[in-house]
Protein backbone atom coordinates (compact mmCIF):
# COMPACT_ATOMS: atom_id res chain seq x y z
CA UNK A 1 0.00 0.00 0.00
CA UNK A 2 1.58 3.56 -1.31
CA UNK A 3 2.54 5.52 1.98
CA UNK A 4 1.47 9.14 1.61
CA UNK A 5 4.53 11.97 2.34
CA UNK A 6 2.40 14.93 2.95
CA UNK A 7 4.10 16.71 5.66
CA UNK A 8 3.05 19.86 7.99
CA UNK A 9 5.20 22.23 9.97
CA UNK A 10 5.07 22.34 13.95
CA UNK A 11 6.64 25.13 16.16
CA UNK A 12 8.48 23.78 19.14
CA UNK A 13 7.87 27.68 20.38
CA UNK A 14 5.07 29.53 17.85
CA UNK A 15 6.81 32.92 16.60
CA UNK A 16 4.81 35.54 18.61
CA UNK A 17 6.85 34.17 21.47
CA UNK A 18 9.57 35.44 20.75
CA UNK A 19 8.08 39.14 20.68
CA UNK A 20 7.50 39.32 24.24
CA UNK A 21 10.68 41.12 25.21
CA UNK A 22 11.49 38.82 28.43
CA UNK A 23 10.59 35.44 26.71
CA UNK A 24 12.00 36.21 23.34
CA UNK A 25 15.35 37.30 24.57
CA UNK A 26 15.32 34.00 27.04
CA UNK A 27 14.67 31.70 23.93
CA UNK A 28 17.28 33.69 21.77
CA UNK A 29 20.10 33.59 24.44
CA UNK A 30 19.31 29.74 24.09
CA UNK A 31 19.92 29.71 20.59
CA UNK A 32 16.38 29.49 19.35
CA UNK A 33 15.11 31.95 16.55
CA UNK A 34 11.64 32.23 15.68
CA UNK A 35 12.04 30.04 12.04
CA UNK A 36 15.51 28.32 12.86
CA UNK A 37 15.99 24.28 12.26
CA UNK A 38 16.12 23.77 16.10
CA UNK A 39 12.51 25.72 16.56
CA UNK A 40 10.13 23.12 14.14
CA UNK A 41 9.57 20.08 13.46
CA UNK A 42 8.20 18.13 10.44
CA UNK A 43 5.21 15.89 10.69
CA UNK A 44 3.69 13.28 8.53
CA UNK A 45 0.13 14.31 7.96
CA UNK A 46 -0.93 10.57 7.35
CA UNK A 47 -1.29 8.36 9.99
CA UNK A 48 0.05 5.43 8.15
CA UNK A 49 3.14 6.61 7.79
CA UNK A 50 3.85 8.25 10.94
CA UNK A 51 3.49 4.72 12.39
CA UNK A 52 5.36 2.99 9.35
CA UNK A 53 8.44 5.38 10.78
CA UNK A 54 7.62 4.28 14.11
CA UNK A 55 7.95 0.83 13.52
CA UNK A 56 11.30 1.51 11.23
CA UNK A 57 14.57 0.25 11.98
CA UNK A 58 16.81 2.41 14.51
CA UNK A 59 18.63 3.85 11.73
CA UNK A 60 15.89 5.04 9.79
CA UNK A 61 14.51 6.38 12.43
CA UNK A 62 17.76 8.65 13.26
CA UNK A 63 17.91 9.57 10.03
CA UNK A 64 14.30 10.90 10.13
CA UNK A 65 14.76 12.53 13.70
CA UNK A 66 17.88 13.97 12.20
CA UNK A 67 15.90 15.79 9.43
CA UNK A 68 14.14 17.03 11.59
CA UNK A 69 10.85 15.03 12.04
CA UNK A 70 8.90 14.18 15.03
CA UNK A 71 6.91 10.93 14.95
CA UNK A 72 3.32 11.78 15.72
CA UNK A 73 0.71 12.78 12.60
CA UNK A 74 0.38 16.00 12.02
CA UNK A 75 -3.54 16.36 13.12
CA UNK A 76 -3.52 18.89 9.78
CA UNK A 77 -6.29 18.30 7.09
CA UNK A 78 -4.91 19.75 3.85
CA UNK A 79 -5.98 18.41 0.05
CA UNK A 80 -3.18 15.92 -1.19
CA UNK A 81 0.27 17.65 -2.64
CA UNK A 82 -0.83 21.03 -0.51
CA UNK A 83 0.71 22.75 2.44
CA UNK A 84 0.16 25.74 4.69
CA UNK A 85 1.83 28.93 2.63
CA UNK A 86 3.41 30.33 5.53
CA UNK A 87 6.09 26.36 5.60
CA UNK A 88 7.09 26.40 2.59
CA UNK A 89 10.67 27.67 3.23
CA UNK A 90 10.33 25.11 5.92
CA UNK A 91 9.47 22.30 3.61
CA UNK A 92 12.37 23.35 1.00
CA UNK A 93 14.46 22.92 4.36
CA UNK A 94 13.38 19.37 5.39
CA UNK A 95 14.09 18.15 1.72
CA UNK A 96 17.35 19.73 1.74
CA UNK A 97 18.28 17.85 5.30
CA UNK A 98 17.01 14.48 3.88
CA UNK A 99 19.13 14.95 0.74
CA UNK A 100 22.41 16.00 3.10
CA UNK A 101 21.50 13.37 5.60
CA UNK A 102 21.69 10.75 2.93
CA UNK A 103 25.18 10.65 2.38
CA UNK A 104 25.34 10.13 5.93
CA UNK A 105 23.25 7.62 6.79
CA UNK A 106 23.59 4.22 4.81
CA UNK A 107 20.01 3.05 4.59
CA UNK A 108 20.73 0.26 1.45
CA UNK A 109 20.26 -2.28 3.92
CA UNK A 110 17.94 -1.57 6.76
CA UNK A 111 14.37 -2.08 7.05
CA UNK A 112 11.93 0.86 5.86
CA UNK A 113 8.95 -0.67 6.89
CA UNK A 114 7.24 0.25 3.51
CA UNK A 115 8.70 3.72 3.31
CA UNK A 116 10.19 5.58 0.17
CA UNK A 117 12.86 7.99 1.15
CA UNK A 118 13.22 9.46 -2.49
CA UNK A 119 9.53 9.82 -2.92
CA UNK A 120 9.28 11.38 0.37
CA UNK A 121 11.93 14.02 -0.63
CA UNK A 122 10.02 14.46 -4.07
CA UNK A 123 6.51 14.86 -2.28
CA UNK A 124 7.65 17.07 -0.51
CA UNK A 125 9.70 19.20 -3.02
CA UNK A 126 6.42 19.50 -4.91
CA UNK A 127 3.87 20.01 -2.39
CA UNK A 128 2.11 23.51 -3.35
CA UNK A 129 1.09 26.37 -1.28
CA UNK A 130 -2.70 26.65 -0.24
CA UNK A 131 -4.25 29.90 -0.86
CA UNK A 132 -4.63 31.75 2.42
CA UNK A 133 -8.00 31.20 3.90
CA UNK A 134 -11.18 32.67 2.31
CA UNK A 135 -11.71 35.06 5.58
CA UNK A 136 -8.15 36.78 4.96
CA UNK A 137 -8.82 37.13 0.70
CA UNK A 138 -12.17 38.91 1.43
CA UNK A 139 -10.00 41.42 4.04
CA UNK A 140 -7.30 41.54 0.98
CA UNK A 141 -10.23 42.45 -1.01
CA UNK A 142 -11.89 44.81 1.23
CA UNK A 143 -8.73 46.21 1.47
CA UNK A 144 -7.66 47.19 -1.89
CA UNK A 145 -11.62 47.63 -2.91
CA UNK A 146 -10.66 51.35 -0.34
CA UNK A 147 -7.61 51.90 -2.20
CA UNK A 148 -8.83 51.71 -5.29
CA UNK A 149 -12.02 53.93 -4.13
CA UNK A 150 -9.27 56.58 -2.83
CA UNK A 151 -7.00 56.48 -5.90
CA UNK A 152 -10.12 57.07 -7.90
CA UNK A 153 -10.71 60.22 -5.85
CA UNK A 154 -7.08 61.30 -6.02
CA UNK A 155 -7.61 61.21 -9.67
CA UNK A 156 -6.40 64.83 -11.02
CA UNK A 157 -9.73 65.41 -13.54
CA UNK A 158 -11.88 65.42 -9.96
CA UNK A 159 -9.45 67.08 -7.73
CA UNK A 160 -10.31 70.67 -8.87
CA UNK A 161 -14.16 69.35 -8.81
CA UNK A 162 -13.62 67.99 -5.39
CA UNK A 163 -11.42 71.19 -4.26
CA UNK A 164 -14.29 73.27 -5.15
CA UNK A 165 -17.19 71.65 -3.85
CA UNK A 166 -14.98 71.08 -0.37
CA UNK A 167 -14.74 75.51 -0.54
CA UNK A 168 -18.44 75.54 -1.32
CA UNK A 169 -19.80 73.74 1.35
CA UNK A 170 -17.62 75.09 3.64
CA UNK A 171 -18.51 78.87 2.98
CA UNK A 172 -21.83 77.80 3.04
CA UNK A 173 -21.84 76.54 6.44
CA UNK A 174 -20.00 79.70 7.85
CA UNK A 175 -22.36 81.70 6.41
CA UNK A 176 -25.28 79.79 7.36
CA UNK A 177 -23.64 80.01 10.88
CA UNK A 178 -23.21 83.82 10.74
CA UNK A 179 -26.93 84.12 9.57
CA UNK A 180 -28.01 82.54 12.66
CA UNK A 181 -25.73 84.87 14.72
CA UNK A 182 -26.80 87.78 13.08
CA UNK A 183 -30.87 86.90 13.47
CA UNK A 184 -30.16 85.72 17.23
CA UNK A 185 -28.67 89.43 17.57
CA UNK A 186 -31.70 91.13 16.43
CA UNK A 187 -34.11 89.60 18.46
CA UNK A 188 -31.78 90.01 21.64
CA UNK A 189 -31.99 93.73 20.22
CA UNK A 190 -36.04 93.55 19.95
CA UNK A 191 -36.62 92.17 22.79
CA UNK A 192 -34.37 94.75 25.19
CA UNK A 193 -36.47 97.32 23.11
CA UNK A 194 -39.99 95.83 23.77
CA UNK A 195 -39.18 95.28 27.96
CA UNK A 196 -40.07 98.09 30.38
CA UNK A 197 -37.15 99.99 31.60
CA UNK A 198 -36.42 99.14 35.20
CA UNK A 199 -37.44 101.46 37.69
Amino acid sequence: MTLCYDIDISYLYPPEVFDDPAKGALLRRNGLQPHSRANYVAKFRDQRTAQALCGAADEVRAFFRDCGFAFAPSGVTLPKGKLDHRFQNHLTDVADRMRENLAIYDLSEQDLNGLDIEACIRAITAAQPVTPPVREVAHRIGKGKSKVFLAFLLRPALALPALVLAMVLTLQFMTGTQRTVVSSNLIDANVTLLMPAAR
